[in-house]
């Protein structure tokens, strides 16, 4: 039996009825490809380094921090401070330095050199991150990355670890202080370990990386070495 063969007017309500099912069902399944085909073409120009990756959404939101990376007025004289996040057109970040190329909101008493924020005076720093790490096909979700605080010869100062263990798309917070007798002393973020088919991906809503001046002086709190 046809189950659209329906014949009679009494049966013309059951037929709407498996019309309206079918086409719900087809544009379902079309979506569904649509948003595949759209997170195909994202990756490929993230691999390529020449377009946003994340969610759809995500990518037409520009921050409104952005607008005053110029009006360091509005940090007290007394606060030096600064963000960055890692460049979205960078596409995915594995092992390694991740990037923090791009200034966020105003800076004081510090500056991106080298996707690292440069301290600019010595004493207490208080210092912020947050990855955002994806995944295509995960066989493992291990991710091991570090806050790091180099001399201004490169050598490492100081460092703060953080792991993880899951599958499942997630971000990662990790947070530090240390005291620098100097200043020249460089923030650099490093993945040191990250399972195959994951990265942290880059943009202004998905990582960022702060550092702020909590006091000059070098004989209080601990220096992290």
């Amino acid at each position: 039996m046809d189950p659209y063969d329906f014949a009679g007017e009494r049966d013309r309500d059951l037929h709407g009825r498996a019309e309206g099912v079918r086409g719900n069902l087809f544009t379902r399944l079309l979506a569904g490809f649509l948003d595949l085909g759209q997170f195909l073409d994202d990756l490929a120009k993230a691999i390529k380094g020449i377009g946003n990756f994340g969610p759809g959404p995500l990518r037409d939101i520009r921050d409104g921090q952005l607008d005053l990376n110029n009006r360091t007025d509005l940090l007290s004289p007394l606060l030096d401070y600064g963000s960055a996040y890692a460049n979205t057109v960078a596409g995915i970040f594995n092992k390694g330095q991740v990037g923090f190329t791009n200034q966020i909101g105003p800076m004081q008493g510090c500056r991106l050199v080298n996707g690292r924020i440069r301290l600019g005076d010595q004493g207490l720093w208080d210092i912020r991150c947050q990855l955002w790490i994806d995944s295509i096909a995960v066989v493992s979700g291990m991710v091991e990355w570090e806050i790091r605080v180099l001399r201004p010869d490169g050598s490492t100062f100081s460092f703060q670890r953080t792991r993880l263990d899951s599958r499942d798309i997630f971000s990662s917070t990790n947070i530090t202080s240390v005291v620098v007798p100097d200043a020249g002393y460089q923030v650099q973020i490093f993945i040191t370990e990250m399972a195959p088919g994951r990265g942290a991906i880059g943009g202004p809503g998905l990582n960022r990386l702060t550092v702020q001046h909590i006091s000059r002086r070098t004989d209080v709190g601990d220096t992290g070495q």
